[in-house]
């Protein structure tokens, strides 16, 4: 599990840290890989899973099963929403601090609603719990992800007027690389 050395989390060191200072580590950027795995349905939600690595060789995984459990669990099935497209992106981030998994939907046409949990790995397989409270939306890394996705969407969704066909576009319009 990703935790500090005394068993905290990230967002408990941060927390910890008096008059708003923070650990140096939270200053350094170093790329991360970034890759795109194969859409996803799930609920009614067509999403574009992302893995992010701050290292490749850290052991971690999650697999197709789990990731859609976990969207499962974490958007309601079946929304009458008229203004709920059903498309989005998720993104599982294997971080030096902990593991995240954020999962953003478009709506409205130009909207996106986010959500963002801590991911733990324990014996019995992996745990989410939501990070709202924290009021955190994304790190820099995933910041980058997020600003692809918006122009993925306005080249496709938006230039195409949110069609089926814009959607299928958009769904296949990815990043890959370091970010």
């Amino acid at each position: 599990m990703n935790q500090n050395t005394d068993g905290r989390s990230a967002v408990q060191e941060l927390k910890s840290t008096a008059h708003g200072t923070c650990s140096s580590k939270a200053f350094d950027y170093t790329p991360r890989r970034t890759k795109a795995r194969a859409a996803v349905a799930v609920n009614g939600y067509r999403l574009k899973p992302y893995e992010m690595y701050f290292n490749e060789d850290s052991g971690y995984s999650i697999t197709d099963d789990e990731l859609n459990g976990f969207i499962g669990q974490c958007l309601p099935a079946g929304s009458n929403d008229p203004l709920e497209h059903g498309i989005g992106f998720a993104i599982i981030h294997f971080a030096r601090d902990g593991n995240y998994l954020l999962l953003s939907r478009w709506y409205g046409g130009n909207m996106l609603k986010h959500d963002l949990f801590e991911m733990k790995q324990s014996p019995a397989g992996w745990q989410i719990a939501s990070l709202q409270s924290t009021g955190i939306v994304a790190c820099v890394w995933e910041l980058q992800v997020i600003a692809f996705e918006r122009q993925a969407w306005i080249c496709t969704a938006m230039a195409k007027g949110g069609t089926e066909a814009s959607f299928h576009s958009y769904l296949n319009t990815t990043l890959e690389g370091w970010v």
